[in-house]
């Protein structure tokens, strides 16, 4: 059976999906940040986004903070658990550093299995993902804000209420956020998502990112990725607004058929630390 594949990428953020019996990426690396922009960003974009209505005044706040927040992120390591769930079930573990704005994966195994062997086992899961500790809220707010924004309701999560944000980008806006299949063809779709943003602290919480019509051509009936952002502590160095879940799904068009095969990808990070590298100088000490 041949599967397609699906690259999410921006930008800022590289987030790819590989089939089974696709090339998997070993080191990882590309210009990917969690929230970033320079300290010196002009906000009227952001402001803008508010105009009268007071309700929009917290999307303004994470505009912002999306924009102003990145050069303060530190060089710091995760240990990342993604669990693929289709027909069955298989969990992928790795280290993910993040350093200087880049993202690199290390230590990489499928049921406990080194990458390379779970591939010619048979066991790897049928798409892999990486960037989920970049994002693509850069891109939704860099200006010129491309996006239309409106306030869509407000939402209990827990004990805290929170406002939710409905955005839409149109594909000719639509520079930075890609899919490829199985094929290589690449569309850049018009999509559409939410932002959560809880109303007390005015902190994100959630980002939902959701493809539209896509053509019948290129294989997929859906692809959606919900990403939950929560003060994470990273040890030695604070605690910072990072994702700490993501869930993926994606639909695509098998053979003859009717029903699109689904497989949900589920990432959890945890254990973050701070990120060093050890090194050691060796003198020659012997006399010339």
């Amino acid at each position: 059976m041949k599967w397609s594949c699906i690259l999410v990428g921006a930008v800022f953020l590289l987030f790819h999906l590989t089939a089974r019996g696709s090339a998997v990426p070993g080191d990882t690396k590309g210009p990917l940040s969690l929230l970033s922009a320079s300290s010196n960003t002009d906000d009227r974009a952001c402001r803008e986004l508010a105009g009268a209505d007071p309700r929009m005044s917290l999307l303004s706040g994470v505009c912002d903070f999306v924009l102003n927040y990145n050069h303060q992120l530190p060089d710091y390591t995760c240990e990342q658990t993604t669990t693929s769930s289709d027909s069955h079930k298989t969990v992928l573990r790795a280290q993910v550093t993040f350093e200087k704005g880049h993202e690199r994966y290390s230590n990489v195994t499928v049921n406990g299995k080194p990458l390379d062997a779970s591939y010619r086992s048979g066991t790897a899961i049928r798409f892999l993902s990486s960037g989920e500790l970049g994002s693509n809220l850069v891109n939704i707010f860099k200006p010129p804000i491309g996006g239309e924004f409106r306030f869509r309701g407000e939402h209990k999560v827990g004990e805290s209420l929170s406002s939710v944000f409905y955005y839409h980008i149109a594909a000719g806006k639509n520079t930075f956020w890609a899919l490829r299949n199985s094929q290589g063809s690449i569309v850049r779709p018009e999509y559409e998502g939410e932002l959560w943003v809880d109303r007390q602290s005015g902190r994100l919480l959630r980002l939902q990112i959701q493809p539209l019509h896509l053509p019948e051509w290129f294989g997929f009936s859906k692809a959606e990725m919900v990403t939950d952002y929560s003060m994470v502590p990273i040890a030695d160095l604070g605690t910072f607004l990072l994702p700490s879940r993501s869930e993926t799904t994606v639909c695509l068009h098998v053979g003859g058929l009717r029903v699109p095969s689904c497989t949900k990808n589920t990432l959890v990070f945890d254990r973050c630390r701070k990120f060093s590298v050890k090194s050691r100088i060796m003198v020659d000490d012997q006399p010339q």
